[in-house]
């Protein structure tokens, strides 16, 4: 029985599962969560899933990261919001693992939009029901901001698309908005400001900085200030409504936009405000945004799990790792996807390779 082991590595947070794949059917083993400052190297990260797990990765039959930053060598990558930079490229060497690979985090958010993480997702805004056809698009924000998108192939089955939009040099509108960007990027030392630097915790310590004068960590300014009407919830969820809004129009996703990360997943004032559907809806095609709805995740784990195709045989041994710039279908096996899970790898469609051909 197949063992894999999912990591999810944030700027902040590094959560780990483990699950074991039967007969099309995905079931989660166990879990654990450590913080990312804690692991300075890639030995500390395989050390720390396989505490977490109570299983070294080396008995796994896949260890699979995604990482919160862009991702252009499958075994080597770099967060962007903090320090640590993960190699895999001699894994079976050093920590004898047989099968591995780096995919970006959002890619993984995208697919859990075909999971039963993104069917129970609450509607924001448009109208509740099953999910539109067309493109989707998913965006979220906590240590950075993050974007991904799913689209058909000419073969009609889902292609995940990563995308670093978060980087996207953020639009401020009228002379209030001016004076705010130009006090953070002095704050931060910089010339523009990304969306990354706005509608993360460090862009949320800002704006409350900026709004009343208070220096607070920015899970204490959530905690009181993004649950209930204040100047600081309304600028936020204005700000946070017209990334959504931009990417909404870029990735064109009448499939629906989907909203992740932790700030709006705990705090869900920010996209339940009327600031954040008035600034949605501002501007040109509105017509064409009310045809986009915009869903919140629910649930908290939506980046661990796998998202999986199966050949006919059930024949692991015999099938093909395939990352996420292959596509996968989505007639297949979504439905038995633990609700926590999404895809942190996607699997397996060929029978031309064997297992040990993945890394």
């Amino acid at each position: 029985m197949p063992y894999i082991m999912a990591v999810d590595l944030g700027g902040t947070n590094c959560r780990f599962a483990g699950f074991t794949l039967d007969k099309g059917i995905l079931s989660l083993h166990r879990m654990g969560k450590r913080k990312t400052a804690e692991l300075p190297d890639t030995g500390a990260l395989i050390s720390a899933c396989g505490t977490a797990l109570d299983r070294h990765p080396r008995t796994a039959d896949a260890f699979v990261v995604g990482m919160a930053g862009p991702v252009a060598d499958p075994l080597k990558a770099r967060l962007t919001n903090a320090p640590l930079e993960v190699d895999l490229t001699d894994a079976g060497e050093r920590y004898g693992i047989r099968s591995c690979r780096i995919i970006n985090d959002f890619t993984a958010e995208a697919c859990a939009c075909l999971t039963e993480a993104g069917s129970s997702a609450h509607c924001v805004l448009g109208a509740p029901g099953p999910r539109p056809a067309g493109p989707i698009g998913i965006i979220g924000a906590g240590t950075g901001l993050g974007t991904a998108s799913l689209i058909r192939d000419s073969h009609g089955s889902w292609l995940p698309l990563p995308a670093e939009g978060g980087h996207v040099i953020f639009p401020f509108i009228g002379k209030e908005e001016a004076a705010f960007q130009d006090f953070a990027a002095r704050e931060l030392g910089l010339a523009c400001l990304s969306g990354d630097d706005v509608l993360s915790g460090r862009g949320l310590r800002l704006l409350h900085l900026f709004l009343t004068g208070e220096r607070r960590e920015a899970h204490e300014i959530a905690a009181e200030a993004l649950g209930s009407e204040t100047g600081t919830l309304r600028w936020y969820a204005r700000f946070y409504a017209r990334a959504c809004r931009n990417w909404a129009l870029s990735t064109l996703c009448t499939g629906g936009l989907f909203v992740t990360g932790g700030i709006a997943l705990r705090n869900p004032l920010v996209t339940e405000c009327a600031a954040f559907r008035e600034a949605f809806y501002e501007g040109p095609h509105r017509r064409l945004l009310e045809r986009i709805p915009v869903r919140r995740f629910t649930d908290m784990n939506s980046g661990l799990g796998i998202g999986m195709v199966r050949d006919a045989d059930d024949s692991i041994a015999r099938s093909q790792w395939v990352m996420g710039r292959y596509s996968f279908s989505a007639q297949k096996s979504f439905s038995n996807m633990p609700p926590h899970g999404s895809a942190v790898l996607f699997f397996y469609r060929s029978h031309r390779h064997s297992l040990s051909n993945f890394r």
